[in-house]
């Protein structure tokens, strides 16, 4: 799997345009002008022009401003598209886990502090992999609202995430949360996360002890070692010095589900991308002529054009001639081949 948000911030304007000389069509902007490999678009074949793509999109009085957002949402779909192709066949989903499952009873409660409490969450430095929560279950003997926090120990004193919870009395209560990611980003790398809250904001209610024959027992994972911890505070800054581990959890618990990810990997060698994303844009302005239905542009664009168009993409197998298309299969595999290597089988007997 790929996270289209930072594969997309990271990989744009890699490969940028080239100004069009052309009267009555727009003027690219700066942005799109960018190309931080030196490739540019128009470069990959004849057919790949802003005459083209401007006359084969729908919009027949679109904007200058509009046709710049246009052709940059496009490279971003070019973008995506070439990391699919790289990742394809290469698999993802590793496990999920219900960290604390067993059944629990309602009959005893921890005596809150003025702490921070939760999990510690070691995601051991594995840069390919994602480890994401899901939901958080919470198990409280009255009810309550106040806040959960996601902190990276690189950014002590601001938490990543902050979900508003509302507990049951006597009861647990699933939260679903959406992106609570346990992966690097453009602003933190490395370091561990730390999932709870803070006791001073619980306003009486006390969390449910794990007390009950295998409450207490932890589901191991693959991908991470979690422990229930609590620490001290100040103001929002977790003071990660003070950590001790404990044996309840604080009436906190959650699902883990963990990924191959291979945006980090992806971003990493983003330069060893840009080839491929240069094909991808040919390959994909090709497929935008051939599907337009604008009638001004049928005239211009005649039978014999099509025909040049179709030999620069497919090239000539019999004359030994490698269109779009074969250069961009040729350079995903061999990319493929150097991320995603496969050892080979040795057999070997036994002496």
């Amino acid at each position: 799997m790929i996270r289209p948000d930072r594969i997309k911030s990271e990989l744009l304007g890699g490969v940028g345009w080239r100004q069009t000389t052309l009267t009555g069509y727009p003027v690219i902007d700066a942005a799109n002008l960018i190309s931080r490999s030196g490739l540019v678009f128009q470069d990959a074949c004849s057919f790949v022009t802003i005459q083209n793509i401007y006359d084969c999109q729908q919009d027949d009085t679109l904007s200058a401003v509009n046709f710049n957002t246009y052709i940059t949402n496009l490279q971003n779909a070019v973008i995506l598209e070439a990391c699919q192709k790289i990742e394809s066949n290469e698999s993802d989903f590793i496990q999920s886990v219900n960290l604390y499952p067993y059944e629990k009873i309602f009959n005893e409660t921890l005596e809150p502090q003025n702490r921070f409490v939760g999990f510690k969450i070691d995601s051991l430095n594995k840069v390919n992999i994602l480890n994401k929560i899901s939901w958080i279950e919470l198990s409280f003997d009255s009810e309550a609202t106040f806040n959960l926090y996601l902190y990276n120990s690189n950014i002590p004193s601001t938490p990543i995430k902050t979900q508003s919870v509302t507990t049951g009395a006597n009861k647990s209560v699933i939260i679903n949360v959406e992106d609570w990611n346990l992966v690097d980003s453009a602003t933190y790398k490395g370091g561990i996360f730390y999932l709870g809250y803070f006791e001073s904001d619980l306003a009486g209610a006390k969390p449910i002890k794990k007390n009950y024959e295998l409450a207490d027992l932890q589901v191991s994972t693959k991908c991470c070692h979690i422990e229930p911890v609590t620490m001290d505070y100040s103001s929002t800054t977790i003071n990660i010095e003070s950590l001790v581990e404990r044996n309840d959890t604080y009436g906190i618990n959650f699902n883990i589900e963990s990924y191959n990810d291979y945006t980090e990997l992806f971003i990493r060698n983003k330069s060893m991308l840009y080839q491929i994303i240069y094909y991808q844009m040919a390959e994909k302005v090709f497929n935008l002529i051939g599907i337009s239905v604008r009638s001004n542009e049928i005239e211009r664009l005649n039978k014999e054009y099509i025909n040049q168009m179709g030999f620069e993409l497919y090239g000539n197998r019999e004359l030994g001639i490698e269109g779009i298309e074969g250069k961009l299969k040729r350079s995903v595999d061999n990319l493929k081949r150097t991320l995603f290597r496969k050892p080979l089988i040795h057999r070997s007997t036994l002496r």
